[in-house]
């Protein structure tokens, strides 16, 4: 490139790249790029006095492209002469920027994909309303809701519309004179698929196989589909000609000797459906103490098979057989009392009866669950009763009950319309039965408290749909709320109580059509909970409640913004295009919340001083958050109403009286905690930061001075809508201080009207010690001396017996030594036993491989299953892994990284070798036979009926005594709670492995005389269980490789994304690999500084982000589309290009949110996240417009400012002159202002709707200026 001649063939080569814009932006680059490489070139003559190339005058040695090189390769590198060189330089630089012209090809064609894509989506969108006219009043639009947007379940009710259907009566009648195929099809087209009999004597349940096939088919075949439930309406009517059920012949009994009764349904030749007459828990029947089972409808399965049906049939029933077996190993069982005098019995429970009109209907039985220890025998049922057991799965590895699913109107509609997003919420048993309908004597609030697996969110979410359900047959509308910490978790629960909505609509004993519930797409979302996270809410109370507002607006605008854009894309973007930089400490524009990562920056630099302290900074930040600032007792409630909200925290006296069960620091260490939070909370200030604290005291000390009637009043006003609330339901409760559930139950109608879950082992929120015994005494203080129940959960749905004695061994050690820091509860209970936890007995690293891998090893590496995993203690610990141990980087996770992961094989590693407890473990040398006795005997423990685990005394190693100090050990709190987090996420095998025997020896010596662990050594052999090496299938590779995008945030993002890659490569799925490799190369590159580069490294960058941006369209998903748009804005040359990659974006968020949610009423405002792209759009064109000027391009600017709801900048360019200069533009302007059934899916609604009522007052004001400015 020595001469213009060859830049000009650079830009020839780029001539139909992007278009004319893109030609001027990449004509521009190269010119730059020209002058970068005559730098270049005047350098290297600089360097021709110099044999060895060195620059005269300095001490930088370079390569030909300019790039320092180190003494070494200056010595290995031959020399070259100048032409040599710039022949080097000048095939680098073409090549580069040939590479990138190339990608700009694939960016446009890969480009139309999106747009095609939003044609679909807008093509699929509902149909409008009937224009704009209709929401002149603000209640009628209200009262005008969507119908259904599914255009295929519109077809369905045109078609029924056309052929009449049959009613439930001719329905069965019809089937009582069926004998032949052909008049059941005949019958099958008047079955209305919509309007499922709630009258039906007969309950349809399905299991999760036939819950998949529907999935899976109702895209490919939805006439298939649609048969299927035809015929199960059929099936629910109670008759059954042979035509419709014939029974299949199965020689499978469970070990009680009771025969499965199975039937198969004809769909076509290739087809059936399986299903049998069991028994089942049934919540319509059930009171409290009261349960009843009833015979169901069990569809197993829709066999599928054009070559061999009969196979298929048999390795169903195969199947089935085996679930019922491995069902009758459960610890849980339920007792069946056949002498029901309402009910009457035959001698099998599954034998259905037959009335007196010839249907066969379902019996219904009084049943009594039961809980056995695992590993003893039963006992024969008592005189007249037998035993019922729920099948399990077939799967030998998997240890869980299977979930069924009732299908009615509301279920089958969901199944009709495919939506990913639309899980059918399975039946609940009688444990969640006893959460839901838990009522006391005098009202009482509710804390529900279990480990995690327990099931806690279910049985919150169960309560809270019928408590909601009461209320609207009771034809009220109280205000419910649901509180939680986590995010992701507040919009997982909406989701379930959204399809529960949809799915459960009560079976109704009449025929009345007044009395049927409404379709859950109609109520409005005034009738529904609110979904909250705590800040939120809090930032909610600010502005709604009487004083001095906490944040200025400009503050809680940012907080909002921070809050809602949670994903760093969206934040990377924002910081890009304002040129921040989101690393400093200082705040400059209003105050930042300080966080745990923010403090820990404070302590590092300012807070931690020279001085050696037995306080590390997590646990300052718990007694600052916990107890200084966020016990009840720091917000002076009544002692001093003027004291100021920011001096709302403990005295140093208040906080050296507080008791050991609260703070657990000896005085000397409370004085040292508080001397840091005086000089915290200084820096804080200076700094212009706040934490929750203080937001929390604010509205505590407001709160403090309202009365009811007050709270009461604040309910009429406009824009309140939060509170007062009715109904308060609270999960991950231990995320929560005090102070914070204070605010929570005074702004409540009924303080006795909260239900908290949560489960203090397994804390999310760094800096808060919770124990529910705590906010017991709180409700004692506090609201008149009523104390919450307290329920406990002890069934553990996630891992197995084995798995959970040795967590519960390590959960004892906690309790011992460290009683005040989580609540006493029983150990949990596995429903099914299992395989013991494996401790190997190893010396050296290559011990261990040979013992996994064994003589079976053909490669250099250990070959991972798909739901395996290594767990080291730390980040140090899994760099330090050494080569020989074999196992790929991206299966071994920390501790917190694997928080919240689960996996079928946990290795754990070396914790106790890479402890910092180093030999403080052989403290558990003082937990002794006697003080097991004692915690067994304490009734709360005692209560759950779980088998006390023994005290064996093998010949061991013995371990050195150590005398416990709770001050000097207070790390093996820490260290032990890890230890249960690992051990927690197996749910089928643990491994120990330790290679420093004197260090590991103390627990494993208690591991073994507690009789939880087998050991093996290197003559012993892990061949009784499947270990690493595993062959999963392809699709156990896929949903594996699913399971790590969900979970692919914070800290394991990157890992989880290669873990997920690799899966989706063992599974063969390409696209999904790639674009799973695509997501990672973009967080790889995301935060890098490219402003801080040199010029042959930025043109290196540009080529990634190029390479980048073309990768993450390849992927043709519409979330990767925002990050490739973030990628090219990063090259600084397209920026019209990337404009319309934000609006396009925009736009394909907002069309497919409508398609998918059909509650949504036109015409929709675009959420905040689409609106920020539509600002970012309008941004860039606005940028471009300054130096191209074309109308197009201010059109284009105006368009996504308006769909931003930003209409003072739309008028601002109005009134600028740069965009409407004569009648044309502005009939062309004006256009996008007018109200249009056409435009009704537009993202540009919303604004035509204001637009038309006059509630963009400076936009009007500035269109009708246009408009005499040019004469119209």
């Amino acid at each position: 490139m020595e001469s213009k001649t060859d830049n000009k063939l650079v830009l020839n080569h780029t001539h139909e790249c992007l278009g004319k814009r893109a030609k001027k932006e990449i004509t521009e680059a190269v010119n730059q790029a020209f002058k970068d490489f005559m730098k270049l070139k005047q350098q290297q003559a600089r360097m021709s006095s110099s044999p060895s190339g060195k620059i005269i005058g300095g001490a930088t040695t370079l390569d030909a492209n300019g790039v320092p090189i180190t003494k070494e390769e200056e010595e290995e590198e031959p020399d070259e002469t100048n032409e040599e060189m710039e022949r080097k330089a000048k095939e680098e630089m073409e090549r580069k920027l040939t590479a990138m012209s190339i990608q700009g090809q694939k960016i446009t064609s890969t480009y139309q994909w999106y747009t095609e894509l939003l044609k679909e989506f807008e093509t699929k969108a509902p149909k409008d309303n009937g224009g704009f006219d209709q929401y002149d009043n603000d209640d009628e639009a209200k009262a005008n809701d969507v119908g259904d947007n599914d255009e295929r379940t519109n077809a369905i009710l045109a078609a029924s519309a056309k052929k009449k259907t049959l009613s439930s009566d001719q329905l069965v009648a019809a089937l009582t004179s069926c004998e032949t195929e052909d008049a059941l099809a005949d019958i099958e087209t008047g079955i209305d698929l919509l309007k499922w009999d709630s009258l039906s004597p007969w309950i349809i349940d399905i299991t999760e196989h036939a819950h998949k096939f529907f999935r899976r088919h109702i895209k490919k075949d939805r006439a298939l589909c649609e048969r299927v439930i035809r015929r199960l309406m059929m099936l629910s009517t109670g008759r059954w000609p042979y035509v419709l059920c014939k029974h299949l012949r199965s020689n499978g009994r469970t070990n009680f000797g009771k025969k499965i009764n199975l039937y198969e349904t004809k769909i076509d030749s290739a087809s059936r459906i399986i299903w049998e007459v069991a028994l089942a828990f049934s919540p319509r029947r059930s009171s409290k103490g009261n349960n009843v089972c009833e015979q169901v409808v069990r569809v197993w399965d829709i066999v599928l098979d054009h070559d061999n049906l009969s196979r298929a049939i048999d390795q169903t029933i195969e199947r089935i057989e085996k679930s019922h077996k491995r069902g009758e190993d459960c610890a849980i069982w339920a007792e069946i009392d056949k002498k029901a005098q309402d009910h009457p019995s035959s001698s099998n429970e599954a034998e259905d009866a037959t009335n007196s009109d010839g249907i066969r209907v379902p019996k219904y039985f009084a049943m009594s669950q039961e809980v056995s220890v695992i590993g003893t025998g039963r006992d024969e049922a008592t005189d007249g009763k037998s035993k019922h057991f729920d099948p399990a799965s077939d799967d030998p590895r998997q240890y869980t009950l299977l979930k069924f699913y009732e299908l009615n109107e509301g279920a089958v509609k969901m199944l009709l319309d495919g939506k990913d997003n639309m899980d059918l919420p399975f039946t609940p048993g009688p444990k969640e039965h006893e959460i839901i309908h838990h009522r006391s004597e005098t009202p009482k609030s509710l804390l529900l408290m279990g480990r995690s697996g327990t099931g806690k969110t279910t049985c919150l979410v169960f309560r809270m749909w019928a408590q909601y359900h009461e209320y609207r047959q009771q034809g009220t509308r109280p205000k419910q709320m649901f509180l939680t910490k986590n995010e992701v978790l507040c919009r997982e629960v909406q989701r379930s109580f959204n399809n529960m909505g949809r799915a459960w609509r009560k079976r109704i004993e009449t025929n009345d059509p007044a009395a049927i519930e409404p379709d859950w797409s109609t109520i409005t979302d005034a009738e529904k909970p609110e979904f909250l996270t705590s800040s939120e809410w809090l930032e909610a109370l600010d502005v709604v409640l009487p004083g001095e507002q906490f944040f200025t607006q400009f503050e809680l605008k940012k907080r909002v913004d921070t809050r809602k854009e949670k994903d760093s894309v969206t934040k990377g973007i924002e910081d890009y295009l304002t040129g921040r930089d989101v690393d400093e400490i200082v705040s400059t524009e209003g105050r930042d919340e300080m966080n745990f990562p923010k403090f820990l920056k404070l302590w590092k630099r300012k807070l931690r001083g020279s001085r050696r302290s037995s306080l590390n900074e997590a646990i300052v930040w718990r007694e600052i958050k916990s107890f200084i600032k966020g016990s009840i007792v720091s917000l002076h409630i009544g002692d001093n109403e003027d004291r100021s909200a920011q001096d709302r925290y403990l005295s140093l006296d208040e906080y050296l009286a507080l008791g050991k069960k609260e703070s657990r620091l000896d005085e000397t260490q409370r004085r040292e905690a508080y001397e840091i939070f005086v000089k915290y909370e200084k820096l804080k200030k200076e700094s212009g930061f706040y934490d929750e604290g203080d937001l929390v005291h604010n509205i505590a000390s407001r709160v403090s001075r309202l009365s009811r009637g007050d709270i009461e009043a604040l309910a009429t006003m406009q824009g309140v809508s939060l509170i007062p609330v009715d109904s308060l339901f609270v999960d991950e409760v231990q995320d929560f201080t005090q102070s914070e559930l204070y605010v929570l139950a005074m702004l409540c109608r009924d303080p006795n009207n909260l239900f908290l879950a949560g489960d203090t082992a397994q804390s999310i929120s760094q800096g808060v010690d919770f124990r529910f015994t705590d906010v017991r005494q709180i409700f004692f203080e506090h609201f008149g001396g009523t104390k919450p129940d307290l329920l406990q959960l002890t069934h553990n749905y996630r891992s197995h017996a084995g798995v959970l004695r040795l967590a519960a061994c390590v959960v004892e050690l906690m309790y011992h030594f460290f009683g005040n820091s989580l609540d006493r509860l029983p150990p949990d209970l596995g429903l099914f036993n299992g395989p013991k936890p494996v401790v190997m007995d190893v010396t050296s690293t290559e011990e261990l491989v040979l013992m996994l891998d064994g003589s079976k090893r053909e490669t250099s590496r250990i070959e991972f299953g798909a739901h395996q995993v290594v767990i080291v203690r730390s980040e140090e610990a899994k760099k330090a892994l050494p080569d020989e141990f074999g196992v790929d980087p991206d299966w071994v996770m920390t501790v917190q990284e694997s928080k919240g992961l689960e996996f079928d094989d946990v290795l754990l590693y070396n914790f106790f070798s890479d402890s910092p407890a180093e030999d403080l473990w052989r403290i558990v040398s003082n937990y002794t036979e006697e003080d097991i006795k004692a915690y067994y005997a304490d009734a709360t423990v005692a209560s759950s009926g779980v088998q006390k685990y023994d005290w064996e005394s093998p010949l061991l190693n013995d371990t050195r005594h150590l005398d416990f100090d709770v001050n000097s050990h207070k790390i093996l709190e820490v260290e032990l709670k890890m230890l249960y987090t690992a051990i927690t996420r197996a749910r089928v095998n643990v491994f120990i492995a330790e290679t420093d025997s004197e260090l590991s020896r103390p627990m494993f010596n208690y591991f073994q005389r507690r009789a939880v662990v087998d050991v093996v050594n290197r003559e012993g052999s892990l061949s009784s269980v499947r270990v690493f090496g595993a062959k999963d299938t392809i699709e156990d590779w896929k949903n594996r490789g699913e399971y790590y995008l969900e979970k692919a945030e914070g800290d394991r993002q990157n890992s989880c994304l290669r873990l997920a890659a690799k899966c989706f490569d063992k599974a063969g799925d390409t696209k999904r690999m790639n674009q799973t490799l695509a997501y990672l190369s973009f967080t790889e590159i995301e935060n890098v500084d490219e402003k801080k580069m040199k010029t042959k490294q930025k043109l290196q960058f540009k080529e990634k982000l190029y390479s980048i941006t073309e990768q993450l369209l390849e992927a043709r998903d519409v979330g990767f589309l925002n990050k490739a748009a973030f990628c090219l804005l990063k090259t600084e040359e397209h920026d019209e290009y990337t404009a319309r990659m934000f609006e396009l974006y925009a736009r394909l968020t907002y069309a497919k949110r409508i398609c998918e949610d059909d509650s949504l009423m036109l015409p929709v405002t675009p959420t905040s996240h689409e609106k920020k792209y539509f600002q970012y759009a309008g941004q860039l064109f606005a940028k471009v417009h300054k130096s191209d000027g074309t109308f197009r391009l201010a059109v284009d600017c105006f368009r996504n400012y308006v769909s931003a709801g930003m209409y003072d900048e739309a008028a601002d360019m109005i009134n600028s002159g740069n965009l409407v200069r004569n009648n044309k533009e502005f009939r062309s302007l004006y256009q996008l202002c007018i109200p249009s059934a056409d435009t009704m899916r537009d993202p540009t609604a919303a604004f035509r709707k204001d637009f038309q009522r006059k509630k963009c007052v400076k936009l009007i004001e500035a269109v009708k200026s246009a408009a005499i400015s040019v004469g119209n």
